[in-house]
């Protein structure tokens, strides 16, 4: 029984949709079970057009999980974004974007086609469809020098829903963790008035950054979740992104390279696939009076 009057309609969101096939079905699976209703595919990911079949076959509701940061680009001719690869073709990394953007060698053409061309792989996988929504790989869409690309793109396409990482529970992070999560919680916090300006629509709360890996747990999900009992608000719309899945096999998996990252053989893959599974999750979702959903239930 709920012992809250207060809706809250949480889209609970997998990111990394189409990494690796392992993943894949850890997310296929918890959709079917009702334990998440949302997942955004990495469309360089090694088993992104495999993901996005299955996903249609089960109604999975599917955004675009933009990546400028990891692996190979989508776009096949590396002149038209040298500024965003590397000598190998590849482009920087989560950090080295970052000091690219900040030492001014990005240019700003590159990132648009690049993200032009991931859309419309999308399209094609999909036969023609749009994502249900735009979120960013590490974030990167709400930096500052990424973010204009991002909306001009989204409203060319006419997407009209997309990820602000603000996190109001950065505070409990440990010290290692915080300031690069505190950065795109700033990041994020400026990218919201180019949305509202826009008219991009985005849940107003976000929850995840605290409860990545190990603190995907129901006493920290818990406090959250009592954090947003305080609202002002009457019934209230929330984002929860996680990254469930079984773990990635050492060689298969990836963004174009077949060298899947510690983070998806992690088994914080597992402990988050398990959590979203279990009867105790869906039974503090009761308490607090949670409602699944998807953007789509924001129109």
């Amino acid at each position: 029984m709920s012992l809250s009057n207060k809706i809250k309609y949480l889209i609970i969101n997998a990111d990394d949709f189409g990494y690796c096939s392992n993943r894949d079905t850890a997310i296929i699976d918890l959709f079917k079970q009702q334990s998440i209703s949302s997942t955004s595919l990495l469309i360089n990911g090694s088993s992104a057009y495999q993901a996005s079949v299955a996903a249609q076959l089960c109604n999975l509701p599917v955004g675009i999980h933009l990546n400028l940061t990891e692996g190979r680009p989508v776009t096949d001719d590396l002149f038209k974004i040298r500024s965003l690869v590397n000598s190998q073709g590849l482009m920087h990394g989560k950090y080295g974007l970052r000091r690219e953007l900040e030492q001014g060698t990005i240019r700003r053409e590159h990132v648009q086609h690049e993200i032009h061309m991931q859309i419309n792989k999308y399209k094609e996988f999909t036969g023609g469809k749009l994502p249900s929504h735009i979120d960013g790989h590490q974030h990167i869409h709400v930096h500052p020098l990424i973010v204009e690309s991002v909306v001009r793109v989204a409203k060319e396409y006419h997407i009209d829903y997309i990820r602000v990482p603000n996190d109001q529970t950065i505070d409990s992070l440990e010290m290692d963790q915080q300031p690069f999560y505190r950065e795109i919680v700033q990041e994020a916090r400026m990218a919201m008035n180019i949305f509202d300006r826009h008219s991009l629509i985005y849940p107003k709360y976000f929850l995840g950054i605290t409860l990545m890996g190990k603190e995907f747990t129901l006493k920290n999900i818990e406090r959250c979740l009592q954090m947003l009992e305080k609202s002002q608000t009457e019934n209230i719309y929330v984002e929860l992104m996680c990254h469930p899945g079984h773990q990635c096999d050492r060689f298969i998996g990836g963004c174009g390279t077949n060298t899947p990252d510690e983070f998806s053989q992690s088994a914080d893959r597992e402990h988050e696939y398990r959590l979203l599974s279990s009867r105790q999750l869906k039974v503090l979702f009761e308490k607090y009076n949670v409602q699944l959903c998807s953007h789509a239930c924001m129109c």
